[in-house]
């Protein structure tokens, strides 16, 4: 039974994720995502959000605000 914590750092995360994260619905990622405001990267069937990419999203709306 492997009882340690996972060590591996996170580079994305899935849109539940990230929304859930950022405290937003899907459908604002999407509306994001369509304004060319948010970048994800699709793999395979999956849809991610690196986590630069987040950083970046929050980083920019905090300066603006």
């Amino acid at each position: 039974m492997n009882t340690q914590p996972n060590t591996v750092p996170r580079t994305a995360y899935s849109l539940n994720e990230a929304a859930q994260s950022l405290g937003l619905s899907r459908r604002t990622l999407y509306d994001l995502m369509d304004r060319g405001q948010l970048t994800t990267v699709k793999l395979g069937k999956r849809r991610l959000v690196p986590v630069a990419e987040l950083e970046r999203l929050v980083s920019t709306h905090t300066q603006a605000a």
